[in-house]
């Protein structure tokens, strides 16, 4: 039987005269390829708006404003940072994952986005893999264990003793939701300490109550610590890495001081809502490539130890899958509950 609701096409005969709607839909299906050509090259013909969905001054932050810079040279178009923060980085993700999908909105994501918050959530308003296009890498980051200068310890395992005999005093601050938030409860089950985790609407606000001793320690990527480092503001106790950095030879990682458990990294990168045009996409993708061959760019990394990783597309895709099982494993280590 024959469904007329669902017509079906085939080949017209030689000599054919094909009806108006069959002509106007092969004239459009050879025209597609072209159109979606004529997009890309008109592509972009005004500003382009990069959500950030974190406070300022974090290291998202700083590297997302410091690419769009560079991009803006690139396509010759203002790539504008626009901060939407809030739920641990779940309300800006939301508003690009519902943004057209015509290449002029577009989301920093990020560790916090699509591999905590996946991990910490039963239910989001997006969906970290099929709400976005991939569009490129940008940087990694390390998390380094710190404290407050005043504090009487020279390294991690002695902050696990101090804060064994003061936990109902001893606090590890975090920003709601983010890594630090998952390391803090991580450094909690590996030193047997039930210390307390006061939580933030961002990094900044902790980092205030650190210097101001209401904090003793906390998790920080190292952009954030490096220069309070150099300045003395901060004790660096330990790196949450395979290896010592080169630039803090003489830290020793947390793994060499007997807590292999605590390797993580801030990572982030570049997407598009679904459905957003593939020659966009790679387009946008090859523009960070450009950007990332900046000279001035790696010495700007390289000081805040930062390793770029721009690529294509299909990177990032594999990068965040291996990352969002990496994070699942801490936040289970964690003993964290879900969120609702």
């Amino acid at each position: 039987m024959t469904n007329k609701s669902c017509p079906t096409y085939s080949k017209p005969a030689d000599g054919e005269v094909l009806p108006l709607n069959r002509r106007a839909a092969l004239s459009l299906l050879l025209t597609l390829p072209f159109a979606s050509s004529a997009l890309a090259a008109a592509y972009p013909d005004r500003p382009i708006k990069l959500i950030l969905p974190f406070a300022p001054g974090g290291v998202t932050d700083v590297t997302a404003r410091y690419v769009a810079q560079l991009m803006t040279g690139v396509l010759g178009q203002s790539v504008i940072v626009e901060n939407r923060s809030g739920g641990g980085g779940a309300i800006g993700a939301t508003a690009a994952a519902h943004a057209d999908p015509d290449g002029y909105t577009l989301l920093v994501v990020s560790s916090a986005t699509h591999s905590i918050l996946p991990a910490t959530h039963e239910k989001l308003d997006y969906d970290p893999v099929k709400s976005f296009e991939p569009i490129s890498g940008m940087s990694n980051a390390p998390y380094l264990l710190v404290a407050n200068k005043d504090l009487p310890v020279k390294d991690a395992k002695e902050l696990a003793a101090y804060a064994k005999a003061h936990f109902k005093t001893f606090n590890v601050g975090a920003a709601t939701g983010t890594p630090p938030h998952i390391l803090a409860y991580v450094l909690k089950q590996v030193i047997g300490a039930d210390f307390n985790v006061p939580l933030y609407r961002g990094g900044s606000p902790a980092m205030a109550d650190l210097f101001s001793g209401q904090v003793q320690a906390m998790f920080q990527p190292s952009t954030i610590v490096l220069p309070l480092a150099s300045d003395k503001r901060v004790l660096v106790l330990g790196t949450a890495t395979e290896e010592r950095l080169s630039i803090l030879p003489n830290v020793p990682t947390l793994a060499e001081q007997g807590f292999p458990e605590l390797v993580a990294y801030s990572w982030n990168g570049l997407a598009a809502p679904a459905g957003t045009p593939a020659p966009i996409v790679n387009q946008l993708s090859e523009a960070v490539r450009k950007a990332f061959s900046s000279p001035d760019l790696k010495s700007k990394f390289d000081k805040l130890g930062i390793t770029p990783i721009s690529g294509t597309p299909e990177q990032l895709r594999d990068f965040m899958k291996k990352q969002a099982v990496r994070w699942q494993e801490l936040v289970k280590l964690s003993k964290m509950p879900k969120v609702p």
